[in-house]
């Protein structure tokens, strides 16, 4: 007689097939002993009968048994084959008129041609349903319990931690510093070149580093050693912390700041661009590179004014540096890290009372304490509070660009170093906080850098 194996297994976490093997050998075994012909096999490793989920062995199997290609079916046990009753009704219905045989290792024999063989093999499956469902029950109250204890518990390894929860170099570094980077004002596609360029590789499916990859990492809760399940922070972590949970706040606050989610970030090649005026129109310069090997300039929309564009960058940076190496420059530093004296700590705390609110009136809804109409206005207030903490938030937890200068401001090489080691983007943002850089027409004929013709006013508590 001819004979199909069917195996499968549902979960295969070290990807070897092992199970999936010795389902096979004692099925073959098992033939031996009858006396039958294996013809075919189907396998569906690493893939689980009770999610629903498309098996391609099974589906083949069935298109082969109503095909008439073999005449009994083995399997390991019942449960190999089917775990929900969809898919054993499917069976029946194919066995049943080709008169198929099917005998299994483990789990006896299923006649499928008489009442009675039908009804054990639905019996059979309602117990491996059930059986399914217990499993998974078991499961969810150990990932709750497993959130609530704070414990590292990861099927992947993260990047920037290895599988114990310990931070790993130099990807732990990375996260913090383009945390910091994207607050002071970098783009998240910038952080994504730049990781590429570093030969830094992802943990997940992705083959390379997107601005929706990084912009996942920055704002998982998880470096902040916060704990999710699902989808929701339960609480604190034991592991170690690669930033702060101010600093996650803030980052994901910025991240989905309504202002700029879907904006495409302008980054500037040179610190000027965009940054600069004209004394004329008042209208912002943009970079201008003339054809051969004539220097590049700015220059305005209209034309006004052109100046040389290097010379005019180191006069502004020269007068940046100078006036953080002043005495009164350690001044600058509240100013520039908190404008406004916002108090970060507050904003959170009102944000957790709204939170706490919206499930207090789902209770209620859920309770019948409430109505419909109540919750949804209820939930639209507390939804536009929310949306206007989180643009506070954004606000105040954004770096101020010209804070990177703060630690070295005293140190004539090390604050030209930091300056000289921002992209032009960042210094044309920290500029742009700073100053008003007018640039205003010059003689004709004036073929050098004369800075008599820029005007420099310093903003509210930047200058002197």
């Amino acid at each position: 007689m001819r004979a199909a194996i069917y195996t499968r297994i549902s979960d295969d976490q070290a990807g070897r097939g092992l199970g999936v093997a010795r389902q096979l050998e004692d099925c073959q075994a098992l033939a031996e002993r009858h006396g039958w012909e294996v013809v075919k096999h189907y396998d569906d490793n690493d893939i689980s009968a009770y999610s629903g989920k498309r098996r391609p062995g099974f589906e083949a199997m069935l298109e082969a048994m109503a095909a008439g290609e073999f005449d009994a079916l083995l399997c390991f046990h019942t449960d190999r084959l089917y775990r929900n009753m969809r898919d054993l009704e499917r069976v029946i219905d194919v066995a049943d008129a080709r008169q198929i045989q099917i005998r299994t290792v483990q789990g006896g024999d299923l006649d499928l041609s008489t009442s009675a063989g039908r009804m054990i093999a639905r019996i059979l499956g309602s117990v491996a349903r059930q059986e399914s469902e217990h499993s998974g029950e078991r499961r969810k109250r150990a990932n709750v319990q497993r959130a609530a204890s704070g414990d590292w518990s990861v099927a992947r390894r993260p990047f920037g931690y290895t599988l114990k929860g310990e931070p790993l170099e130099p990807e732990a570094t990375a996260v913090r510093q383009a945390i910091l980077d994207v607050l002071a004002g970098k783009s998240v596609r910038a952080v994504a070149r730049e990781w590429t360029a570093a030969g830094l590789q992802t943990t997940g499916k992705a083959t390379g580093w997107t601005s929706p990859t990084v912009r996942r990492v920055l704002m998982n809760p998880r470096y902040a050693a916060l704990v999710v399940h699902q989808g929701k922070v339960v609480g604190p972590g034991k592991w170690t912390p690669v930033i702060d949970e101010d600093t996650h706040h803030g980052i994901v606050a910025y991240l989905k700041d309504p202002a700029r989610v879907g904006h495409t970030g302008f980054e500037r090649l040179y610190q000027g661009s965009g940054v600069y005026r004209c004394g004329v129109c008042g209208a912002a310069v943009i970079g201008w590179k003339p054809s051969g090997s004539k220097p590049r300039a700015y220059t305005c929309p209209s034309r006004h004014i052109r100046r040389q564009g290097q010379a005019l960058d180191d006069y502004v940076t020269a007068i940046i540096l100078g006036r953080f190496q002043q005495p009164d420059a350690d001044q600058l530093s509240t100013a520039l890290n908190n404008p406004g004296g916002i108090d970060v700590a507050a904003l959170h705390a009102q944000r957790a009372a709204l939170q706490a609110r919206q499930e207090e009136l789902a209770s209620l809804f859920a309770d019948g304490a409430i109505t419909a109409p109540q919750l949804k206005r209820g939930t639209e207030k507390l939804s536009t509070a929310l949306e206007s903490l989180d643009r506070e938030l954004a606000s105040a937890t954004q770096i101020n660009p010209a804070s990177v200068l703060l630690g070295v401001i005293h140190v004539r090489e090390q604050l030209g170093d930091r300056w000289a080691a921002l992209s032009p983007d960042i210094r044309g943002k920290i500029i742009d906080q700073l100053l008003t850089v007018t640039v205003n027409r010059s003689p004709r004929g004036l073929r050098r850098f004369d800075p008599q013709y820029v005007n420099i006013e310093w903003k509210r508590d930047s200058g002197d």
